[in-house]
C-alpha cells in the first residue's frame, strides 16, 4: 500500500461534516448517474497521465464546486431557512436604546416601534462608615449576621482574628459576601490615600414596592461578640435607593423594573441612556448571516481560481476555467460591482463589505444571488458541470472518438476513475 498517497488525501482532503445539500434522495442520485451516461456517450476516449498536480487541481475544483454550489442552493431556498428571510432589528438611536430578535417566529414581533427613554432603572447602593486603614475596632470573635435580598434571607457568620485593622476585615468580608452570591457586590473603597469604607450594591434594579432590595440585621445574642459587625460599619446606610425604568413606547409612558425587557417573547430591548427624541426600532433583512453566504461564494469561487492559477503555472496549460467563468460573470459585473463585489486583475473577488451590507439591507443583494436571480442557476449549471467531471479540465490525449454509426453507449462511472470515488459527502 502507498502510504503517502493515504497520508496526502487525509491530511488534505479529509471528510468533511454533510449539509442537507450533501444528502440526496435515491432518484437524484439516478438523476447524476443519466447525466454522466449521457454525457460520456458523445465524449472520446482519453488517456490520461497522471500527476500530482493533476490530481491535486481535479480535487480542489471539484471540491471548491461543490461548496460554492452548496451555498448558492442556501442562497437560493424559498423558505424561512433562507438567510434572505432573516431579519434583525436596528435602532436609529444606538446609544439610547438597543434591540434584537430573539425569535424565530417573526408573527409575534410588534409593530416597529418608536421609544424614548426618560430614566434608567437604578440599583440599591448601601456605603458604611470611614475608618483609618490601620486602625483597629472590633474585638477577635465570631460575628454574626442576616442579609435579606428580596423575599430570601442568608445567615452568615464572620471570623474577625486578632489584631486585625479596619482594611484586614472589610476586604475579608466584603470577599466573604461576593463569594455567597446572593445578588449583592461588595467592594472596599478608599476615597483617600489612609482611609477605607464597604460600598455594597444590588446586582438588581428597580423595586416593586419602592422599598428597598437588600438590608442587614445584626445577629448578637446569639453568640456575637461585643457589638454586632452591621452597625458598626454602617453597613445598612443607604446613599441610593433603587428605582424602576420610565420610557415612552410609542407615546404612552411605561415603566420596568429593568433596563431590558423582552415583548412577544421575540423581541428583548435594551435601555442604555435617556434620550431627547424617541429611538425608532425597524425590521431589516439581517445582513451579518446574508454577508456570511456571499463570503462563502467568494472563498469558494476564489479557491477555483487560486488553484487554476497554480495548475497554469505548473503545467503550462491556459487558465481555461477562468476564462469560462469571467465569460458567465461579464453579463452581471456592474450588478456586482454595485453590491460591493469587484474582479481584480488575478480574477479573484473581493467585497467591499460597507457597500455588500448596504446592498443586503436594500434587497439588491438577493436579487442579485437569490432564489429568482439568472446568475444564480447560471453559477450553479456550471458548477454541476464541474462536479460530474473535473477531468474535463485536465491535460490528457484523445485515443478514440466514439463511432456515431453505432447506438451510443454510456459510462455512468468513468468520471469516479481519477475524483469522484474519493468525495463520499456528495452524490
Amino acid at each position: 500500500m502507498d502510504y503517502n498517497v493515504y497520508n496526502y488525501f487525509i491530511g488534505n482532503y479529509a471528510q468533511k461534516p454533510a449539509t442537507k445539500y450533501d444528502t440526496h434522495k435515491s432518484s437524484e442520485l439516478r438523476s447524476v448517474m443519466k447525466n454522466i451516461t449521457k454525457m460520456t456517450q458523445s465524449s472520446p476516449i482519453y488517456l490520461v497521465r497522471l500527476s500530482q498536480a493533476k490530481q491535486e487541481y481535479a480535487l480542489n475544483i471539484k471540491e471548491a464546486a461543490i461548496s460554492l454550489s452548496n451555498t448558492l442552493s442556501m442562497l437560493s431556498e424559498d423558505s424561512m431557512d433562507s438567510v434572505f428571510a432573516q431579519k434583525k432589528a436596528v435602532s436609529s438611536d444606538e446609544a439610547q436604546v438597543g434591540t434584537r430578535i430573539i425569535s424565530d417566529d417573526y408573527s409575534q414581533l410588534p409593530e416597529e416601534p418608536v421609544i424614548r427613554v426618560n430614566h434608567l432603572a437604578t440599583t440599591q447602593v448601601n456605603v458604611g462608615n470611614e475608618y483609618y486603614m490601620t486602625g483597629k475596632g472590633l474585638s477577635a470573635g465570631t460575628y454574626r449576621f442576616r442579609v435579606s435580598v428580596g423575599d430570601d434571607s442568608y445567615d452568615f457568620q464572620y471570623n474577625i482574628r486578632k489584631d486585625a485593622n479596619h482594611r484586614e476585615v472589610m476586604e475579608g468580608l466584603c470577599d466573604f459576601i461576593n463569594k455567597a452570591k446572593i445578588g449583592l457586590t461588595a467592594t472596599p473603597v478608599s476615597r483617600s490615600a489612609d482611609k477605607i469604607m464597604m460600598r455594597i450594591e444590588s446586582n438588581m434594579t428597580g423595586s416593586p414596592d419602592g422599598g428597598n432590595l437588600f438590608s442587614f440585621k445584626d445577629r448578637t445574642g446569639e453568640g456575637g461578640d461585643g457589638k454586632g459587625i452591621v452597625s458598626y460599619y454602617n453597613m445598612n446606610n443607604v446613599v441610593s435607593r433603587p428605582s424602576s425604568a420610565s420610557f415612552e413606547w410609542n407615546g404612552e409612558t411605561k415603566e420596568t423594573l429593568g433596563n431590558t425587557f423582552v415583548l412577544g417573547r421575540s423581541l428583548e430591548v435594551s435601555m442604555y441612556a435617556p434620550g431627547d427624541q424617541a429611538a425608532q426600532i425597524s425590521y431589516l433583512p439581517d445582513s451579518d448571516k446574508i454577508l456570511d453566504g456571499v463570503s462563502g461564494i467568494i472563498r469558494s469561487y476564489n479557491k477555483l481560481v487560486d488553484s487554476t492559477n497554480n495548475y497554469s503555472g505548473q503545467t503550462g496549460q491556459s487558465p481555461r476555467l477562468i476564462r469560462e467563468y469571467q465569460n458567465l460573470l461579464k453579463p452581471y459585473l456592474s450588478e456586482l460591482e454595485s453590491c460591493g463585489i469587484t474582479l481584480d486583475e488575478q480574477g479573484r473577488m473581493k467585497m467591499d463589505e460597507s457597500l455588500a451590507s448596504q446592498a443586503a439591507q436594500d434587497g439588491d443583494m438577493e436579487k442579485l444571488i437569490g432564489r429568482d436571480s439568472a446568475l444564480n442557476r447560471r453559477l450553479r449549471k456550471k458548477n454541476e458541470e464541474i462536479k460530474l467531471n473535473p477531468m474535463d479540465y485536465i491535460q490528457k490525449k484523445i485515443v478514440s472518438y466514439p463511432d456515431y454509426g453505432k447506438p451510443p453507449k454510456g459510462y455512468s462511472y468513468i468520471t469516479s476513475l481519477y475524483s469522484g470515488m474519493l468525495f463520499n459527502y456528495y452524490c
